[in-house]
């Protein structure tokens, strides 16, 4: 468990005290309650934002005031704590560079965060046309697009999973595979709740392409994710300490039985490459699982592996 020295008495005890909140809520706290990959030196940077005496609501503000100013950086302004030496215990510098890395990306806020010139209807048709046919006037205004993303994004680690692990989905362009992607990866927060379809845009790279764009490149390129590395998030589980790669939160529907992990890691910055675009889809459905189900079973199988689970 992390924030065990005296100075967070007033935060741990608003960890192990949550109760009679929304199974989210709860969820968020047993995260904290369960992180094993923090050292003393990264728990301080985040005491610097906890105020005391501290409240659910204060919690929410500060975590969110934590993640702008160390891991959401502008450009220029250092890298995110996740790849600075207080999180050294958690790099990841012997991946195989050949691996293939998916990253899954909401094309509708891209746009709203680049606020582009194209609205989104003619981007996906654009996207289409090139992915199916490799046309290039589409071609030109996707390169334009991706050089407006790399501008206007944030160097904020990037969650990514193993196109080894998906392939089955991917390379065979699976019916529904946009819903069954995000399931498989748990990405709970794409969830079409008013009926609208969501527009998902898959990118394809390896990890020598990550550690190449890292300047200079050097072994602090990625990492096994923590509570710390993004916002609050029930769809997150946090990895016993003795793993040595983030493991996902399966959201696909079945039983126990039919339960898959899938491992996840977070990277830094990369510039997105028109060669990474890889396939453009629509999430139709909720997920699978609610997350309070999908936890409950991801712990069934962990739960051991963690050194305060009874605390749970």
């Amino acid at each position: 468990m992390a924030f065990q020295r005296d100075k967070f008495k007033n935060f741990l005890n608003l960890l192990k005290t949550i109760q009679g909140l929304s199974p989210e809520e709860i969820a968020v706290a047993e995260n904290f309650i369960l992180e094993e990959r923090l050292s003393e030196l990264r728990e301080d940077s985040y005491e610097r934002f906890l105020t005391s005496p501290i409240e659910i609501s204060d919690w929410n503000f500060n975590h969110e005031e934590y993640v702008t100013n160390k891991i959401k950086l502008l450009q220029g302004q250092g890298i995110p704590e996740t790849f600075t030496d207080i999180n050294r215990l958690n790099w990841l510098p012997d991946l195989e560079p050949n691996q293939m890395l998916i990253r899954v990306e909401n094309l509708e806020q891209l746009v709203e965060v680049v606020r582009y010139n194209v609205d989104l209807t003619q981007l996906i048709d654009y996207f289409t046309n090139y992915i199916e046919n490799k046309d290039q006037d589409s071609a030109d205004v996707i390169k334009d697009f991706l050089f407006h993303c790399n501008s206007f994004r944030d160097l904020r680690p990037a969650f990514v999973g193993f196109w080894g692990e998906v392939k089955d989905l991917l390379d065979n362009n699976v019916n529904d595979w946009p819903n069954k992607l995000r399931n498989r990866f748990g990405l709970g927060h794409l969830d079409p709740f008013n009926g609208k379809p969501i527009p998902i845009l898959v990118f394809r790279y390896r990890v020598s392409d990550v550690i190449q764009f890292a300047k200079p490149p050097n072994q602090n390129f990625a990492a096994i994710p923590t509570v710390l590395d993004s916002i609050l998030s029930p769809y997150f589980c946090p990895t016993p300490q003795g793993w040595t790669e983030g493991q996902t939160l399966d959201l696909s529907p079945g039983t126990a039985g039919d339960y898959a992990f899938n491992l996840e890691i977070l990277h830094r910055y990369i510039e997105y490459n028109i060669d990474y675009v890889y396939r453009l889809g629509w999430i139709t459905e909720a997920p699978g699982k609610t997350c309070e189900e999908a936890r409950r079973i991801h712990f069934e199988y962990i739960k051991d592996d963690f050194k305060y689970a009874d605390q749970l």
